[in-house]
């Protein structure tokens, strides 16, 4: 009886005793932000650009990531941190912009935790909100994209 008890307790220990419960509510409050404002907000749609099509007609998303604004297309970056320490959380948002005329064709917000290295955890793998991250909703909002998009 007193072995049951003692190896419960030690279970309950770990469960409680830093073993994740911190990775659990940042994981919350990512799910909560991104309830807030995460996204994509579509201000203008545009066809396909061809310029970042690859050879099976699917958008390339690493070229339009490096485009130029002398480009047809170009995205802006911003990140903050949310929550300092560890685990931390993430915010990033990317802006769409079309090249001729600077007009904002959209932006998408994301929220993250990211990954913990070295520390051992039930939770290895990043969260992210939407899963998707900020521009793969993006391009397939504003370009009106059923088909997946390459990487």
């Amino acid at each position: 009886m007193n072995l049951l008890r003692s190896t419960a307790l030690a279970a309950c220990a770990l469960l409680l005793g830093g073993c994740g419960l911190d990775v659990m509510y940042a994981d919350w409050r990512v799910d909560r932000l991104c309830k807030l404002d995460g996204g994509p907000k579509v201000f203008l749609t545009d066809s396909l650009p061809i310029e970042f099509l690859t050879t099976n007609r699917q958008l390339d998303l690493d070229s339009l990531s490096r485009a130029t604004p002398e480009q047809s297309y170009y995205l802006t970056w911003e990140s903050s941190q949310i929550a300092l320490g560890d685990p931390e959380i993430r915010r990033t948002e990317v802006r769409l912009y079309r090249g001729r005329d600077k007009a904002l064709l959209g932006t998408s917000v994301a929220y993250y935790r990211p990954q913990r290295v070295g520390v051992p955890t039930p939770f290895p793998k990043s969260h992210w909100c939407p899963e998707e991250g900020e521009l793969v909703p993006l391009v397939k909002a504003v370009f009106a994209l059923p088909q997946q998009v390459e990487r």
